[in-house]
Formats: C-alpha cells, sequence, structure tokens
C-alpha cells in the first residue's frame, strides 16, 4: 500500500470533514434503514416497482456502513489505520456501489417505461420473481466483473490518501480507459436500450 498518512490539516479543517462525513453516514443509516423497515412492516409497499428503490436502499447501506465509517474514522486519525484487507473490502464496496447505483436506476427507469409504455406486456417481464431474477443478475454481474478484474490485477485497490478511502487503481492509462469504456458502455446501453424495446 502507498503512504497510508493524510496531508497535514488544521483542527479546524479535520472537525469539518469529519463532522460532514458522519452527518452523511447518520442521515444515508436513518434514511435507508427507515426505506428497508417499511417495506418489511408493510405489505403493500412490496410491489415490483417498489423492489428498485428498496434495491438501492440497500447499495446505499453497504456504502453507509461499510465506505463511510472507515473514512470518517480515518480523516479524524489523519491516516488510514485499518489495515490491507480491509483496505481491500471498503475499495471493492466502494465501487461496487459506485456501479451498481446508477445500473439499478437504468433497471428502475426500464421497469417504468414497460409499466407506462408498454403495459400489456408488463407483468410478463416483471413479474415480482423475474424483478428480484433481474435484480440479482445485475447485481452478480457488476460484482463478478469487479471481482474478476481485482483478482487478475487487471486494477489494484490502494488507499488514496486525497479521498481518505481505498479505491481501484490501474496499472496503466490503457487499462483505466478500457474499464471505463466497458463500464460506462454497459451503463450507457442498458440506460437506453429501453426505449428499442
Amino acid at each position: 500500500m502507498s503512504n497510508l498518512e493524510l496531508p497535514s490539516r488544521s483542527l479546524t479543517v479535520v472537525i469539518i470533514e469529519a463532522s460532514i462525513c458522519i452527518a452523511l453516514n447518520i442521515t444515508s443509516l436513518i434514511g435507508n434503514s427507515l426505506v428497508c423497515i417499511a417495506a418489511y412492516r408493510n405489505l403493500n409497499l412490496r410491489s415490483t416497482t417498489n423492489l428498485y428503490i428498496i434495491a438501492l436502499a440497500v447499495s446505499d447501506l453497504l456504502v453507509a456502513t461499510i465506505e463511510i465509517p472507515l473514512t470518517s474514522s480515518t480523516l479524524i486519525v489523519g491516516k488510514w489505520d485499518f489495515g490491507n484487507a480491509l483496505c481491500q473490502i471498503q475499495g471493492f464496496v466502494a465501487e461496487f456501489a459506485y456501479y451498481v447505483t446508477p445500473a439499478t436506476l437504468s433497471l428502475t427507469a426500464f421497469n417504468c417505461y414497460v409499466k407506462i409504455v408498454k403495459m400489456n406486456h408488463y407483468k410478463k417481464i416483471f413479474s415480482p420473481r423475474r424483478s428480484k431474477i433481474w435484480l440479482s443478475c445485475l447485481w452478480l454481474f457488476l460484482a463478478l466483473y469487479l471481482l474478476i478484474v481485482r483478482v487478475t490485477n487487471w486494477i489494484t485497490i490502494n488507499f488514496v490518501q486525497s479521498f481518505a478511502l481505498c479505491a481501484f487503481s490501474y496499472q496503466s492509462d490503457e487499462s483505466q480507459i478500457v474499464h471505463y469504456c466497458l463500464t460506462v458502455g454497459l451503463l450507457f446501453f442498458f440506460t437506453v436500450v429501453h426505449r428499442y424495446f
């Protein structure tokens, strides 16, 4: 791992950075937990469309329980003090959430499009069971892709001082370009494909 120390900062900057990060974390934990609890307690909220909202809340909870607390602690202490294993986990979760959120939003948009424009086909495409399969396949695909690029060392996870967190690092400019072309291309494809359905 690279240098684990954050640049020298004044006490005021440390307090402001850590306070903002902690406030965002608490807000995210409470808000997204309430969404999940409401869906759990109220059967009427377990509609097919709301399933995608719940999935977004779960991805946000991943960030709020793994990524943000480690970053908040790093901002307070002034260095990464959690070892390489947690760095790898935080970096993976950060990258996974970064891609799974817009991908899930694309699937949500596709769901709404079919519900409004192709309503005769909606129950065939987006039954509760099929919606869970759509989401599971999407999340599994993204997780496997990120796992493969990490395990093959095409992309590594290192501590990034300027962000106070662990994130993907690229071996070369070419690998970064290829990675972004693949991921952005796929996300763009999933976003616009429903227009031609």
